[in-house]
């Protein structure tokens, strides 16, 4: 009989998952950085902010795609201990995105959710926070777990050696992000729905568990 899964706190389990994170067989995280990496729809110049930063894979991706500047927080040291070996050039933060943060309003031109709202049980304190941050005219991009995998129980974990690690998420839906986003004046630019068969070249690993036209993440962005 397979052992139980390991509860952890998200702090402790992404601690413990920093050490290997980017190498780990992730479908919804090769999925978001592949994303990212086309560009959220230009970053060239633009100050952005990521909200839950991890390890910096998508920081390191703005940067070459031509940010000027780029800021991250996130809760747990292990992850942002290896963001900051990637690159001296981010300024991060050990902080809870429920949390306000220490920058003056309309600091920024893009806030960043990737994959970190899943681990929020409200959507509210995040996304105040980042319409606050970002300019007029600026943009918030959310890419997470899509609504049917969350709802159905898909949700971050991993496996260390013999142990199941699993943390706190909660599955929003489609509703959830409109209205919260309505709630503080952002207007819904675009949506997406990518299954693994939209990307070119093909993820690998564990993308295709559900067949390739199954959605797997969703983008939405929004207008400040």
């Amino acid at each position: 009989m397979p052992a139980e899964p390991l509860h952890l706190s998200v702090n402790d389990a992404y601690d413990r998952w920093s050490r290997f994170y980017d190498t780990y067989d992730n479908p919804m995280v090769a999925a978001a950085a592949r994303v990212v990496a086309q560009g959220l729809g230009g970053v060239q110049g633009l100050s952005v902010i990521e909200f839950g930063c991890g390890t910096g894979r998508n920081l390191a991706a703005l940067l070459d795609l031509g940010a000027a500047r780029v800021s991250g927080c996130d809760l747990s040291a292990g992850m942002l201990e290896q963001a900051r070996q990637r690159d001296a050039r981010f300024e991060l933060l050990q902080h809870d995105m429920a949390q306000p943060l220490p920058f003056a309003a309309g600091s920024f031109d893009l806030a960043l959710f990737s994959l970190s709202l899943e681990h929020m049980r409200e959507l509210e304190s995040p996304l105040r926070e980042a319409a606050r941050l970002v300019k007029p005219g600026g943009r918030i991009a959310i890419l997470e777990i899509h609504p049917f995998l969350s709802l159905s129980g898909v949700a971050a974990h991993f496996q260390d050696g013999a142990e199941e690690i699993r943390m706190p998420a909660y599955p929003h839906q489609f509703a959830d992000y409109l209205n919260t986003a309505a709630a503080y004046g952002l207007q819904l630019a675009s949506c997406r729905e990518w299954r693994p068969c939209d990307f070119l070249p093909p993820l690998t690993g564990k993308s295709f568990k559900r067949g390739a036209t199954s959605p797997l993440l969703l983008e939405l962005n929004f207008a400040v």
